[in-house]
């Protein structure tokens, strides 16, 4: 029904996403990696994965990171008539997302691009402006600003995937959301799925990976954003301690 599509480049993170999906996913499903870094420890966890049942194959491995263009040989290789473009630092979902997705997917035939909602609070937007931003179009369904943090498209589109403008940074999800309405089709937020993104300075602060953060900013040529990093002040690790096991505990029962 659903497969994974995931360019690993923060292995830590993607090592959370992966354990995730795999408890999480009640709907038959596939984990599509390209390896996109040369981090020794990721390798064998996915291995070590596969040995245990887990449905993971491995479609590619440039350790010197092609960063988005990774997506297309992924979208290519993907068997099942969901496909979904992950971020690797999204590092827990709701329940029964791919059934949430069919559901949708086959009442709303205009309706070709699902964006999983993200959780919020002080320390991160998740990538989502405020709901103030979006138009309501079914119940649970918004138009307004997307990428593909969580973006799940129907198969149908994917010849207008394979037309997007791949390179190492690129807003994918949010190009679909635009090009979409010109073939008829349009992609929208579903607010009846969420996600944990990890999106700022806070938790990546949290979880050792600033300093990779500022790297990859600056190598994309985003100063502001390696300044917005670098400069942002460490949150005691106990309120976000807190604030995690209470988003694990929400997205447990979440979509059920």
């Amino acid at each position: 029904m659903i497969s994974y599509c995931l360019a690993v480049f923060r292995a830590g993170y993607a090592a959370m996403l992966i354990d995730e999906l795999a408890k999480k996913t009640s709907a038959p499903y596939e984990i599509l990696v390209w390896y996109n870094t040369p981090d020794p420890g990721i390798r064998p966890f996915v291995n070590n994965r596969i040995a245990s049942g887990v449905p993971i194959r491995v479609i590619g491995d440039t350790p010197e990171n092609i960063g988005m263009a990774a997506f297309m040989p992924l979208f290519k290789a993907a068997k099942y008539e969901l496909i979904t473009q992950l971020d690797d630092d999204v590092i827990c979902v709701s329940r029964k997302i791919a059934e949430k997705a069919m559901e949708i997917f086959g009442r709303h035939f205009t309706v070709r691009q699902i964006v999983a909602d993200t959780c919020q609070d002080q320390w991160t937007s998740g990538a989502r402006p405020p709901m103030t931003q979006y138009q309501r179009i079914h119940e649970g369904l918004y138009d307004g600003p997307m990428d593909g943090w969580f973006s799940i498209y129907h198969r149908s589109v994917l010849p207008l995937l394979m037309q997007a403008p791949y390179s190492k940074y690129v807003f994918l999800g949010a190009w679909m959301h635009a090009r979409l309405p010109k073939s008829g089709f349009r992609g929208l937020l579903c607010t009846q799925m969420r996600v944990f993104h990890i999106a700022g300075p806070a938790y990546s602060i949290y979880f050792g990976m600033r300093d990779f953060e500022v790297k990859k900013y600056k190598s994309v040529g985003r100063k502001d954003l390696a300044d917005w990093f670098a400069g942002a002040q460490e949150v005691p690790k106990d309120l976000l301690a807190r604030r995690i096991e209470e988003i694990r505990a929400e997205l447990e029962v979440f979509g059920n």
